[in-house]
């Protein structure tokens, strides 16, 4: 199933519970610029051309050093919002009368569990999942805060 077969409210709650996913995204970004950086730090000999400071003064190696603390801090902030955005999610998740459904929207948004390895994980049929998505987002939605749904879905 794709996200055109929510309906607009279902929608709505879904774009609300996947909004840490964009610092998910972020997170994993910075971690591959990381081991590049590391890695090419590493790579490094004393006699490397490609290293030997430019006619600018700029040393090459201080430059990946500051490349990498810049890196580290955007990753570190990355982790953060994740943290805070992941904190409220289950708190609205929490609410839920349905411990089953919350249980489900807690393994997708937080563990970020694929909807397929919900239904295996709770021994569903094949299509069950699915079925189950549109009831989860439909029981949380009225428990979002409107002005944030708002806000995440039409900026």
């Amino acid at each position: 199933m794709t996200d055109t077969n929510l309906s607009d409210k279902e929608w709505e709650a879904h774009m609300w519970l996947s909004r840490a996913w964009n610092d998910e995204d972020r997170i994993t970004s910075c971690r591959a610029q990381l081991d590049k950086i590391i890695s090419e730090l590493s790579g490094i000999g004393k006699y490397d051309v490609e290293f030997i400071p430019a006619q600018t003064g700029e040393n090459s190696v201080e430059t990946k050093y500051l490349e990498y603390s810049q890196t580290r801090a955007e990753m570190e902030k990355a982790i953060i919002d994740r943290s805070v955005k992941n904190k409220v999610t289950k708190e609205y998740i929490d609410k839920l009368q349905d411990k089953r459904l919350g249980n489900m929207l807690y393994d997708r948004y937080i563990v970020r569990l694929s909807w397929k390895h919900i239904g295996d994980k709770y021994h569903y049929a094949q299509r069950q999942p699915y079925r189950l998505r549109h009831q989860c987002l439909s029981a949380i939605r009225p428990l979002l805060p409107e002005d944030e749904v708002r806000e995440v879905c039409y900026g």
